[in-house]
């Protein structure tokens, strides 16, 4: 029936990506990893098959960087091919990470792709039984930084049933990443859209769901700021309702864990961790960012570093031959002293000195500006955020402390 349609809406595929920060693994997981976007991809095909969807979304940044491998747009194209063979419609647009006027090896896609090519917003239709069934509006980057104000240029038309916008950018207001084609939720609401295919946040959100404004975030986890499920909205619609229904398409995920443990000797803390790495295997692969907090007996195992990282290597090393396997990257320690620093820093001494330079020290930012600058590093670094930067301080601090009234 025309009066229904289903679609699935994903957006910053990022095919061939690199991944920030995981260090060194183990050549079966780290294949993996280096194919996880494609297999991602793989899995968004499948889905579509599996659901028998009229067509896919997806609201830019297909690629990486601005010069895209051959290889992901081949595989690009081949996963088009197939969706083709089963009568499944594809609408792009690009955005910030694969513009338009970047240099890039172009591949033909076949013709159920409709790509969105002008910086402007344009619409096409999507037909069903021979007749309109909805409208599809977007545009494309052409340059990295689109600065300009889209959401005005979506003007509906009076043809099909359904009106679908694809916007690739970000809330006016986002400090989190860097703001493209800004808009306000109210803008958007007020250029009577069915729903809105939002794309360039990574984290999965509904903005408003009268209509539904949606971020589906990005199909596969790059780095630890990318935690938890990825994948891919099934939307369907009727002249009654929408719904929504999400559907992972990660291979793996990455987690920021905290744990409080009373391990008082390496035994224990080998048997704690342990367990808890066959809890977290239920859910997948995984790379796990692990934070522990305990008292002094946990502070005491921490003197020495070598040990830990013998221990996180042994228990690393059991993963290798898991086809579910969960990857401790490291650890991170928050001992509950059983000193007072506000105590300490009062007074006129060498500790509480070094409380009082702690407190002085100002952003971390011109440290690490040359090593983001870095014509390499900065390819695989993400900045770090303000939380981040100050648990690295605090650790350092910690440590110091340790050292010092031990």
């Amino acid at each position: 029936m025309t009066d229904q349609i289903k679609f699935l809406h994903c957006a910053d595929l990022h095919i061939d990506s690199p991944f920030k920060g995981i260090g060194e693994l183990p050549s079966m997981i780290e294949q993996q990893i280096r194919d996880s976007t494609f297999t991602a991809l793989q899995s968004l095909v499948e889905q579509a098959i599996v659901h028998q969807v009229d067509f896919i979304l997806i609201a830019g940044d297909l690629f990486d960087h601005e010069v895209r491998s051959l290889k992901a747009q081949i595989r690009l194209r081949d996963a088009f091919q197939m969706l083709d063979e089963h009568g499944i419609e594809v609408f792009v647009s690009h955005g910030n990470h694969d513009y338009l006027s970047a240099v890039f090896h172009p591949v033909e896609y076949p013709e159920n792709v409709h790509l969105f090519t002008e910086p402007h917003v344009t619409n096409q239709s999507f037909y069903k039984n021979g007749e309109p069934a909805a409208v599809v509006y977007g545009f494309s980057y052409h340059h990295r930084a689109v600065k300009e104000r889209k959401a005005a240029e979506f003007r509906r038309i009076d043809e099909g049933k359904y009106h679908i916008a694809m916007l690739h950018g970000s809330i006016e207001t986002n400090s989190d990443h860097d703001v493209y084609a800004p808009f306000r939720v109210r803008e958007l609401k007020e250029q009577d859209m069915d729903y809105w295919a939002l794309g360039h946040i990574h984290k999965r959100e509904i903005l408003s769901e009268a209509p539904y404004i949606v971020y589906p975030g990005n199909i596969q986890g790059r780095s630890i700021k990318e935690t938890g499920e990825k994948g891919c909205y099934l939307v369907e619609m009727d002249p009654a309702s929408t719904t929504l229904t999400f559907l992972p398409l990660h291979t793996f995920q990455f987690y920021n864990i905290t744990l409080e443990t009373e391990a008082d000797s390496f035994n224990g803390l080998e048997k704690f961790l342990a367990a808890k790495m066959e809890q977290w295997r239920q859910t997948g692969p995984a790379i796990i960012h692990l934070h522990l907090t305990g008292g002094e007996e946990l502070a005491a195992l921490w003197h020495n570093k070598n040990d830990i990282a013998a221990l996180l290597e042994w228990l690393n090393e059991q993963e290798q031959a898991e086809s579910q396997w969960v990857w401790i990257r490291d650890i991170t320690l928050d001992v509950m002293p059983s000193w007072n620093e506000k105590d300490l820093k009062q007074e006129k001494h060498f500790v509480g000195e070094v409380l009082r330079q702690y407190e002085a020290l100002g952003d971390m930012e011109a440290w690490l500006d040359p090593l983001y600058r870095h014509r390499t590093a900065r390819k695989y670094l993400d900045r770090m955020s303000d939380d981040e930067k100050k648990q690295v301080l605090k650790e350092a601090k910690d440590l110091v402390l340790m050292e010092l009234l031990k």
